[in-house]
Parts: C-alpha cells; structure tokens; sequence
C-alpha cells in the first residue's frame, strides 16, 4: 500500500473507540442506579403477592404492615398510608404506590411504583 495512502487511515479508529468507551461508560452508570430501583420495586411486588396469598388468615392491618417493613428493610420510601388493602366478596385487592428519583449526570429518573394485586381468597 503507498505511503500516502496509510498516512491518512492511520487514527481513524481512536475517535470511534473513545466515543464508544464514552457510551458505554454513561450506559453502565444508569444502569447500576436505574436498575436497583426496578430490582427493590420488583421485590415489593412479591411481598404483596405473598401478603395476599395469606389474606384469609392474617387481618388487613397485619398484611399491610408486613409489606411495610419488607419496604423499610429495602429501603424504600413507601408511606403506610399508601398500602391500600381491600377485601370484596372472596377476593383481596392489595395495592401500593411511591416514587423514587435517581440522579444520573443531572438527569432525574423517576421511578414510579403503582401496583395492583388481586387475588383470591381462600
């Protein structure tokens, strides 16, 4: 290959690779604070799921403030007041709501919980 010629694809790739490497940088940070959000949300889910599997046998006051401290052990600002649990005909209606913002390079995301279970009981 002529000398003129390497000259000018020589570096070429430094740019791309930096930027890349940029990239990636910013989509590993808002995923090590975005995720945790989703992963502490999923878990409160499941602390529903299971409170209201047993709503036949605990009162509302005990199931709600099971999920409470399941929250508070997560550290996740749910308030009391917003774990809602009602009981129609042979069925339990559990539902929960909070937010929680991550700062990530000066963009807030707003991660927002509303969720609903609805179960039998037996």
């Amino acid at each position: 290959m002529p000398r003129a010629a390497r000259r000018f694809r020589r570096g070429e790739g430094a740019f791309g690779l930096i930027v890349g490497l940029g990239v990636l940088f910013v989509v590993v940070v808002a995923c090590v604070r975005i995720l945790p959000l989703h992963i502490r949300g999923n878990e409160i889910l499941d602390a529903m799921n299971e409170a209201a599997n047993f709503g036949g046998l605990k009162a509302p006051e005990k199931l709600q403030m099971d999920i409470y401290l399941k929250a508070q052990d997560r550290k996740v600002p749910l308030k009391m007041e917003a774990i809602r649990i009602e009981r129609s005909g042979s069925y339990i209606t559990i539902s929960a709501q909070y937010e929680q913002t991550a700062d990530i390079f000066g963009y807030k995301y707003v991660y927002r919980f509303d969720k609903k279970v609805e179960k039998p009981v037996f």
